[in-house]
């Protein structure tokens, strides 16, 4: 008897702690992912192995696990959840154009038993997307770049990667060196972009165009200075941008193998 009722007590603090997990899990707040891809002659700067294609795709791959753990569940009927990869500005490249549509999942878009298997195969369709578009690039060597500064200080971020009542999460994938030849802007010792010439200068800094950044969050990774000393100013710089627009949470991470970078990204979104 005494066994039996150790049993029952132990079974009811176990089904007790279960259906806790089960209601945050299906508490939890809406997640609205969006990766930002720096498109540029990053891809071909040299790293030690692997490429930064493969630096890329592992952090996609995760980030598609991530979002389907979080996804699924009695709470996928009624999930907000959204995800999606993207370059700004649009790429003229038809072919990459065509690609980066099926980069993107919305489950509330979703009926029934669709959403249970877009989420099944939303890590090899991004993969598979994604490894196009980067040869593509690559083949033909012109580089579309990106324009990090214009899209927070212009506001598209707002009306891409920020959602009422979610918690808003933009992943950046870039060196760092922000630079977008058509939108160069300069105030004294900020500017519209980041590069060795400017980091070499006192009190170097970011245009600060606009704030209320409140109501997101964005991690930086794959950055990667040219030499070890641009290391600090280049991030600091990065930083003191997010911090100056409102951001309520930042991160920005230099380049390393996918296996140590995965552990910062989980420990970001948790």
């Amino acid at each position: 008897m005494r066994n039996l009722f150790i049993l029952s007590i132990f079974l009811l603090l176990f089904s007790c702690n279960t259906k806790k997990e089960d209601t945050a899990k299906q508490q939890a707040p809406t997640l609205n992912i969006s990766v930002f891809i720096d498109l540029s002659d990053r891809l071909t700067r040299a790293t030690f192995p692997p490429s930064q294609m493969s630096r890329d795709t592992a952090i996609i791959a995760y980030l598609t696990d991530y979002f389907k753990q979080q996804t699924l569940g009695p709470q996928i009927l009624n999930s907000q959840n959204s995800i999606k990869v993207f370059f700004y500005p649009t790429p003229h490249i038809q072919e990459i154009s065509t690609l980066a549509q099926g980069l993107s999942v919305e489950i509330a878009t979703l009926k029934g038993v669709k959403k249970r298997t877009a989420l099944d195969s939303m890590k090899t369709n991004f993969l598979t997307n994604l490894s196009q578009i980067y040869n593509v690039a690559l083949e033909q060597q012109n580089f579309i770049g990106c324009d990090i500064w214009d899209f927070f200080s212009n506001k598209k971020v707002d009306q891409l990667c920020i959602r009422p009542n979610a918690r808003n999460i933009i992943i950046i994938l870039t060196d760092g060196y922000l630079y977008y030849a058509n939108n160069k802007q300069q105030q004294g010792n900020a500017y519209s972009y980041v590069l060795p010439q400017t980091l070499a200068k006192a009190n170097s800094s970011l245009i600060t165009k606009r704030q209320g950044l409140e109501n997101l969050e964005v991690l930086m990774l794959e950055v990667n200075p040219y030499t070890p000393t641009q290391r600090d100013p280049l991030i600091h710089v990065l930083e003191e941008w997010f911090h100056e627009m409102g951001v309520k949470r930042f991160l920005a991470v230099e380049t390393d193998l996918p296996t140590t970078i995965q552990p910062i990204i989980k420990n970001f979104l948790e």
